[in-house]
């Protein structure tokens, strides 16, 4: 993932976020808080998984449906 990509998903996900009543500053916090906890692993990890969990934090759960796994 190049860094443009990454800079537009997370533009992305602010834009999901305010669709979701989540302020500037509680998305600006959920940044904090993955950065906080991706730089304490152990393994380091790729901008794709620190967007992975600003996208688990920021969306909702999917509903899943009857028979999918």
């Amino acid at each position: 993932m190049t860094f443009k990509e990454q800079a537009a998903e997370l533009t992305r996900l602010e834009a999901a976020a305010k669709r979701r009543g989540i302020s500037e500053r509680v998305f600006e916090r959920i940044l904090v808080d993955v950065a906080i906890q991706i730089e304490g692993a152990a393994i380091p990890s790729s901008p794709e998984k620190m967007l992975a969990e600003i996208k688990r934090r920021v969306e909702p759960p999917r509903e899943m449906k009857l028979g999918e796994p």
